[in-house]
């Protein structure tokens, strides 16, 4: 069963979903998502990482980042991206104390949210074992790192329009059900702006975040990123950054866009990212 969850970390509610057991699970995964979306978007169906996650024993908690659900009014002091792994590392603490997982815990990220996690690790979290990301990566497909940047403003957030935000987001038509266009229309949430100014200047930050890891590490490039390059040069020239991770997968998913949990091959890529947990727990 899938049910709200809540969360205080310096001084700020931070709230989210949790599924599976909550006490002395396997394993702890540590869901965070994109920019534009909340939590809610790990809990789109029954091929979702929180409906899948408890039949392997794992407690699955995917946060609403500060800036969003609870924290929406947080301020733009915890919504930057330094703001924010400052709050998450406190919160990842308090929630592996109340959970107490077996064998560990293992990040998951999308998009911002997988920049994110790629942020805390390279902090070190206390028995973390990995980190999976997806939808980021060092190069942007041409002219979208100027279109974000087109964005950044002195207003508090970015609210995207429907219609352009599924353009970007979704993938070709086939590789998705026509009621997840719909549905990512229901998802879409404002962006505090502090986060956006530090994802327009992800490339330059994503070399030392990478090396300073030292935990299994995969990359998952979605075929059709309409906002990251996903040929082998991109993959490549990522994968190469991680120069401490004792392990690295890097690979592009065919046939998806850069929502890979809005395509028809989601829940494919939610066993994939279980498969990655159940490595990083038991090796």
């Amino acid at each position: 069963m899938i049910s709200p969850y809540f969360v205080r970390a310096n001084g700020l509610g931070l709230s989210g979903r949790i599924s599976g057991r909550t006490s002395r699970p396997r394993g702890l995964v540590v869901a965070l998502h994109g920019g534009t979306y909340d939590s809610a978007y790990y809990d789109i169906g029954p091929g979702s990482l929180l409906s899948l996650a408890p039949a392997l024993d794992l407690c699955v908690v995917a946060l609403d980042r500060p800036g969003y659900g609870s924290s929406t009014g947080s301020g733009a002091a915890v919504q930057s991206f330094d703001g924010q792994a400052t709050v998450l590392v406190s919160a990842l603490k308090k929630i592996v104390d109340d959970v107490r997982p077996q064998l560990g815990t293992v990040l998951v990220g999308h998009s911002i949210g997988g920049m994110i996690a790629l942020t805390l690790a390279a902090r070190g979290v206390p028995g973390l074992r990995g980190v999976e990301v997806s939808g980021l990566g060092e190069t942007w497909r041409p002219g979208m790192r100027e279109m974000w940047g087109s964005f950044v403003g002195d207003d508090p957030f970015v609210e995207v329009p429907a219609e352009p935000h599924a353009e970007v987001m979704l993938g070709p038509r086939g590789t998705y059900m026509s009621t997840r266009r719909a549905l990512d229309a229901e998802l879409i949430r404002p962006m505090p702006m502090p986060e956006l100014k530090d994802a327009v200047r992800w490339s330059e930050l994503f070399p030392s975040v990478a090396a300073d890891i030292g935990v299994p590490v995969a990359l998952t490039f979605p075929e059709h990123d309409n906002i990251w390059m996903s040929d082998e040069a991109a993959l490549s020239l990522a994968a190469g950054r991680f120069t401490g991770a004792p392990s690295l997968s890097a690979e592009r998913f065919d046939a998806v866009g850069h929502c890979v949990e809005l395509h028809t091959r989601s829940r494919a890529y939610s066993l994939r990212q279980l498969a990655f947990v159940e490595d990083c727990l038991v090796t």
